[in-house]
């Protein structure tokens, strides 16, 4: 699952590999300039994550 954000300076991927993983992705200009991963305990967290908090 994928979520993408625009922002004026940069381009925001988010990734949930269906794991206990999100992998976000900034990127100016066609070039990665930070990669993160948030780690949670469970699955459940990780899913509660993305589809609440990301969505907001």
């Amino acid at each position: 699952m994928t979520q993408q954000e625009l922002l004026p300076e940069y381009h925001e991927k988010r990734i949930y590999h269906g794991c206990t993983t999100i992998e976000i992705i900034r990127k100016r200009s066609g070039r990665v300039i930070k990669r993160d991963w948030l780690q949670f305990n469970t699955v459940q967290e990780a899913k509660d994550y993305f589809f609440n908090e990301l969505s907001e």
